[in-house]
C-alpha cells in the first residue's frame, strides 16, 4: 500500500474508518473533494481531501492480483496512466501475459495474502495474531449485540428513554412522534434512535432541522450523548461550498440547521430535497402550524421534506390535548395516506377513548365485571383464556400489550408524562424583595420599552455601572457564603450580564466562578463547565446567559438563581429544566432576587400566583400566555395596576386549571404504558448493566492503545489520559493531537462531562480496531514459547480466517452474519489442535528464516488443511446465520401483516422492506466467503 495523496479518477483505494466497503474507486474529484464509489456494498462516499480516512491500494512486482471476471495473474511490472495504475503480468490459469488496469481490480480482492508475508519473511511480533483475533471476536460480538447504538450513550439508564429509542430505533425507517413532557428527555430518545439507526446502517444520512435557538443545543447533545459530529449548515457555509456547483447538502452525511435558514431560501429548500435523506428529525413541530385552508410555511417545509424521506422523528412537549387539529397536522406529517381527513381522524380517535376507557380496570388491577370483560374479549378477540385468569400478571401484561398493539396510534405517537414516571425532586420558591434604585425609576420614566422594564440594567446609560448600583447584586454577594460549598448555577438572559456579574464576584469576594455563554467557543464552554462540576476545587457558582445554558444539564447542584425572569413560560421551565431532571438528587431550591414595584414583580406574581410555575412544572403555561398576552403585557407596563395584575392572575389560574383538567381528562392510559416500556424493557435494562460491568472493553483498549502507540496515563477517578506516541504506528482519527481525558465507566462519564466515554460504540474503538484489521500488521508472525511439558521443538500453525458476506448497507447484513473469526491450530501431523498459546515472544530474522526454509513444505500443507477445515466450520456458522436471518425476519414480516389488519398504523413498505431484505440477503448469503487473513508459527524452545 502507499500513501499517495493525489488523486485521479479509477484509481482504487480503501477507507480506513469504514473497511467493511470494501475496496473503492475514485469517480470524481475536484480542488476540495474526492469522491469514491464502494462497488462491493453499492456505498458512495464524498470526503474533503485534506483529511480523507482512504488509503491507496498498489501493488508490486510478485503480487497476486484478482480481476473482475474472477481471473488471478502474478504482477511482474506496471505503467502509470493518468494517475492510474496498469498492472502487467502472467495469468494464473493460461500463463499467458496480461494486462490488468486497477479500474477492473477486483472489488473483493485481499491485499497482502499472509501466506505472502508469511513465506517472504515480512513478519510482525506474535501479539498481533492475538490482536486481530480479539478484534474480529469483540467487533463480531458487537455486531450481533441487542444493545448496539443504546449501551455506549452518555446517559443515566432511564427505563422509559431505553424502551422507546429500542422499539424505534429497531424498525426500518420509523416515523413517529416523541411527545413526551419537558425533563423526560425527548432530545436523549431522539439521540439513541439516531445512534441506533446508524450503528445498524438502517440510516447513513440524517437532516435535523431545529428552530434556530436550539441549533447549538443540538450540536452538543449529538456530540456529547453519543458522539455524532453533526455539520451545522446556514447561509454563508453554503454560499462557500456553493463554488464547486455542487448541491452543498450531498456534502456531509450528518446535517443539522435551522428551520428558518430552510423557509427563507427557495434554493435552500431544494437543495435540501434533493439531497436524498433516510432520516428526518424535527424538534418543537408544535410550532408548524397547519390548517387545512393556510398551512405555514414551516409545516409545508417540513411536509415536502417528510414526503421524500423514509424516516421521520417528530419533536413536541406540547400535549396533543391543546389543539386536536395541530395533532392531527403532526401525525399527518407521518402518514398523510392514513391522516388525510380531519373529520375522520376524530371519529378513529372516539374509539381509541373506549379502548383506553375499557382497558382502565385492567391498569388498576381491579375486578372486572362481566360488561368489562365482554368489552374487552370484542377489543381483544382470542383473548378468552387470559381473561378469565386475569389474576396472573404474566396473562394479564400479556393482554395489556394485545391490546397496545391494537390502538391506533400507539405505533406512531410515544408520551410520557411526569405523573407516571418516578425520580422527580420537589421544587422550592425562595423569592427575595429588593428595593427599585431610583436610578432605574428615573430612567424608565423618562424612555421605557419592556424590555428596559424587565432587564434594567441593559440601558446604556447604565451599561458600566449598574454592578455597583442594583440591590440584587448585593444580595447575591451576600448570599453565596450562606450556601456554601453547595454548587449555584445562575441564569439570566444576557452574555453581557452574565459576564459582568462574575467580573463583580471577582473583584469584591474571593468565591471561585465560572462564566458561560454563547460568545465562548465550544472547548471554553467546555472548561467552564468542567470547572463548576468539579467537587473540590470548582467554581462554586456558574453563570449562564441564556442560550449559553445549551441544554447542559448540571443535576449535581440543586441551587439555581433566576437573576431575572424570561417572558415566555416555555423558556422558564426549559431554565428550571438544568436542574430539575430525572437524575436530581435533591429538591431544588429556586431563588429570585426581584426589584419591587417593577415589572419583574409583576412577572413573578404572574409565574407564581397564575401559573404556579415555580413549584411545579406547566405543561399548559404556553397555551395560557397565548390568551392572556394581552393583559400580561399592560400590567408589566404599568406595575402599579394592582387590580389589572389581580385580574390577570385570576383569569390565568382560571385557564390553567382548566387546561389541566382537560389533560387529565383527556389522559391515554394505554399509550402511556406503551411509552413507558413498563414489562417490556427490564431484559434490554439488564443487558446494558451487565455490559457496563463487562471488563473487556477497558483491558482490550489499553492493550490495542499499547500496541499502537498511544501513551496512558491514570488520572484516577476511573480516568485515563491517552495521548499520540512516538512510535504510533499511524494516525488515529478521532484522537485529539493534545491528548484526551477517557472513562470506561458511565457514572464517571455521566457527572464529568468533559470526559469522553469510551465504549464498544465509541468512533475511537472502531477507528482504532480497523487501523489495525486494514493494515497488514499481524498478518503473519513466528514465535516460541517456552513450555517443558511440550516437546522440544514441537511446532504448530495457527490461521485465522474471516467469514464475511458483502450486501449494501441497508439490508443490515451484520446483523446475521458479521464478519466473523474462525481461529484454527494445525500441529506437526496436520492434525487440528485445542492448544492456545500465552506469552509467545519473537523469533530473531536469522532463525525465523532458518526455521522457515526448513518448514516450508509442511507448512503449505498445515496451510491447506486449515483451508479445508476453516471452509466445514464456515459451512456450518453460514448455514445457522442463514436459518437465523430468515427466521428472524420472516417471523417479523408475519408479525407485522398480522398487525396491520387490526392496526392501520403498519405501513406496507415496512413489510415491503422486510420482503425485500429478506430476499435479496437470501441472494448474498450465497455469495459468502471465508479468507485467511493471518498466520501464526509457535516453535515450543525451553
Amino acid at each position: 500500500m502507499s500513501s499517495v495523496s493525489e488523486y485521479a479518477v479509477g484509481q482504487r483505494w480503501l477507507s480506513n474508518t469504514e473497511s467493511e466497503l470494501g475496496l473503492g474507486a475514485i469517480i470524481n474529484q475536484d480542488g476540495r473533494s474526492v469522491e469514491v464509489y464502494f462497488p462491493a456494498t453499492g456505498d458512495s462516499r464524498k470526503y474533503t481531501k485534506h483529511d480523507a480516512p482512504l488509503t491507496r491500494l498498489t501493488f508490486a512486482e510478485g503480487d497476486d492480483i484478482k480481476s473482475q471476471d474472477g481471473w488471478t495473474m502474478t504482477v511482474t511490472s506496471t505503467e502509470l496512466s493518468h494517475g492510474a495504475i496498469i498492472y502487467y503480468g502472467t495469468r494464473r490459469d493460461t500463463q499467458a501475459s496480461a494486462k490488468l488496469p486497477e479500474t477492473l481490480l477486483d472489488h473483493q480482492i485481499r491485499l497482502n495474502q499472509p501466506e505472502q508475508r508469511l513465506m517472504s519473511m515480512q513478519h510482525d511480533k506474535p501479539k498481533w495474531f492475538d490482536l486481530r483475533l480479539r478484534a474480529f471476536t469483540y467487533l463480531s460480538d458487537y455486531y450481533r449485540s441487542s444493545i448496539i447504538g443504546l449501551a455506549g450513550a452518555r446517559i443515566e439508564l432511564i427505563p422509559h428513554q431505553l424502551h422507546i429509542a429500542s422499539q424505534v430505533g429497531n424498525r426500518n425507517a420509523p416515523r413517529v412522534l416523541l411527545a413526551d413532557e419537558v425533563g423526560l428527555g425527548k432530545t436523549i430518545e431522539a439521540a439513541l434512535i439516531i445512534h441506533q439507526q446508524l450503528k445498524t446502517s438502517r440510516a447513513q444520512r440524517v437532516l435535523i432541522v431545529v428552530p434556530d435557538s436550539l441549533v447549538h443545543q443540538w450540536l452538543v447533545e449529538m456530540l456529547r450523548r453519543v458522539n455524532l459530529a453533526f455539520s451545522v449548515f446556514d447561509e454563508d457555509r453554503c454560499q462557500a461550498m456553493d463554488e464547486d456547483g455542487d448541491n452543498p447538502f450531498e456534502q456531509e452525511q450528518l446535517v443539522l440547521c435551522s428551520l428558518s435558514f430552510l423557509t427563507g431560501s427557495t434554493k435552500r429548500h431544494e437543495q435540501a430535497l434533493a439531497a436524498g435523506w433516510d432520516m428526518l428529525v424535527v424538534d418543537e413541530a408544535h410550532h408548524l402550524a397547519w390548517s387545512p385552508d393556510a398551512p405555514s410555511a414551516g409545516y409545508q417545509c417540513i411536509e415536502a421534506l417528510a414526503q421524500q424521506v423514509p424516516g421521520v422523528l417528530l419533536l413536541t412537549a406540547t400535549p396533543d390535548q391543546l389543539g386536536h387539529e395541530s395533532h392531527f397536522a403532526r401525525l399527518r406529517l407521518l402518514d398523510a395516506a392514513r391522516f388525510h381527513r380531519y373529520e375522520r381522524f376524530l371519529e378513529e380517535e372516539s374509539h381509541y377513548s373506549e379502548l383506553a376507557e375499557a382497558v382502565a380496570p385492567l391498569l388498576e388491577d381491579g375486578e372486572l365485571d362481566d360488561t368489562q370483560l365482554a368489552r374487552l374479549e370484542e377489543l381483544a378477540p382470542n383473548s378468552t383464556a387470559a381473561l378469565t385468569n386475569l389474576n396472573d400478571m404474566d396473562e394479564r401484561d400479556a393482554l395489556l400489550h394485545r391490546l397496545i398493539d391494537r390502538h391506533g396510534t400507539g405505533r406512531l405517537l410515544f408520551r410520557n408524562r411526569r405523573a407516571g414516571i418516578s425520580g422527580f425532586p420537589a421544587r422550592e420558591l425562595n423569592t427575595y424583595a429588593q428595593p427599585l434604585p431610583d436610578v432605574y425609576e428615573d430612567a424608565l420614566a423618562v424612555e421605557s420599552d419592556l424590555q428596559q422594564a424587565l432587564y434594567p440594567e441593559r440601558q446604556a446609560a447604565l451599561v458600566d455601572i449598574w454592578t455597583e448600583l442594583d440591590p440584587r447584586v448585593e444580595w447575591l454577594l451576600a448570599f453565596l457564603p450562606t450556601v456554601k460549598p453547595e454548587k449555584v448555577l445562575l441564569i439570566c438572559a444576557s452574555a453581557i450580564t452574565a459576564q459582568q456579574l462574575g467580573e463583580a464576584i471577582r473583584q469584591r469576594t474571593g468565591i471561585r466562578h465560572s462564566v458561560f455563554h454563547e460568545g465562548m467557543s465550544i472547548v471554553e464552554r467546555d472548561k467552564a463547565a468542567h470547572f463548576f462540576a468539579d467537587a473540590e476545587e470548582g467554581a462554586q457558582i456558574l453563570l449562564c446567559s441564556e442560550i449559553g445554558s445549551e441544554g447542559r444539564n448540571f443535576q449535581f447542584a440543586h441551587h439555581l438563581v433566576l437573576f431575572d425572569l424570561p417572558m415566555t413560560p416555555d423558556l422558564l421551565e426549559q431554565r428550571i429544566g438544568r436542574l430539575d431532571r430525572i437524575g436530581q438528587t435533591e429538591d431544588i431550591q429556586i431563588h429570585i432576587p426581584y426589584l419591587e414595584d417593577s415589572a419583574q414583580a409583576v412577572l413573578l406574581r404572574w409565574y407564581d400566583e397564575g401559573l404556579n410555575a415555580f413549584n411545579q412544572t406547566c405543561p399548559t403555561g404556553a397555551a395560557v400566555y397565548q390568551q392572556v398576552e394581552g393583559q400580561l403585557l399592560s400590567c408589566l407596563e404599568m406595575p402599579e395596576d394592582e387590580a389589572g395584575l389581580e385580574e390577570l392572575i385570576a383569569e390565568s389560574r382560571t385557564l390553567n386549571t382548566t387546561l389541566k383538567q382537560q389533560l387529565d381528562q383527556g389522559r391515554d392510559r394505554l399509550l402511556e404504558l406503551n411509552a413507558s416500556g413498563q414489562g417490556k424493557v427490564e431484559d434490554l435494562l439488564d443487558d446494558i448493566i451487565a455490559e457496563d460491568a463487562n471488563s473487556h472493553l477497558p483491558e482490550f483498549m489499553s492493550w490495542l492503545f499499547d500496541a499502537i502507540g498511544i501513551n496512558q496515563e491514570e488520572k484516577g477517578d476511573d480516568c485515563f489520559i491517552i495521548s499520540p506516541g512516538e512510535s504510533m504506528i499511524n494516525n488515529l482519527p478521532g484522537l485529539d493531537p493534545d491528548g484526551m481525558t477517557i472513562t470506561f465507566r458511565r457514572r464517571v462519564a455521566t457527572t464529568l462531562e468533559h470526559v469522553h466515554y469510551i465504549s464498544w460504540d465509541h468512533p475511537l474503538v472502531h477507528n482504532a480496531v480497523d487501523l489495525i484489521l486494514t493494515d497488514t500488521v499481524g498478518k503473519a508472525s513466528l514465535g516460541f514459547i517456552g513450555d517443558r511439558m511440550l516437546p522440544k521443538g514441537a511446532y504448530w500453525l495457527e490461521a485465522l480466517f474471516v467469514l464475511g458476506v458483502n450486501a449494501p448497507a441497508h439490508l443490515q447484513a451484520h446483523r446475521f452474519l458479521p464478519q466473523t473469526p474462525i481461529k484454527l491450530c494445525i500441529d506437526a501431523e496436520g492434525e487440528a489442535s485445542d492448544i492456545s498459546f500465552d506469552k509467545t515472544r519473537r523469533a530473531n530474522k536469522k532463525i525465523a528464516q532458518q526455521l522457515l526454509q526448513a518448514l516450508k513444505d509442511p507448512v503449505n500443507k498445515q496451510i491447506e488443511t486449515a483451508r479445508q477445515l476453516a471452509q466445514i466450520k464456515a459451512d456450518a456458522l453460514l448455514q445457522a446465520a442463514r436459518i437465523s436471518m430468515q427466521t428472524s425476519l420472516r417471523d417479523e414480516m408475519s408479525r407485522l401483516q398480522a398487525l396491520q389488519k387490526q392496526n392501520p398504523a403498519i405501513r406496507d413498505s415496512e413489510i415491503s422492506f422486510i420482503d425485500n431484505q429478506l430476499s435479496e440477503l437470501t441472494k448474498a448469503f450465497e455469495q459468502a466467503e471465508v479468507q485467511l487473513d493471518a498466520l501464526r508459527i509457535v516453535v515450543n524452545n525451553p
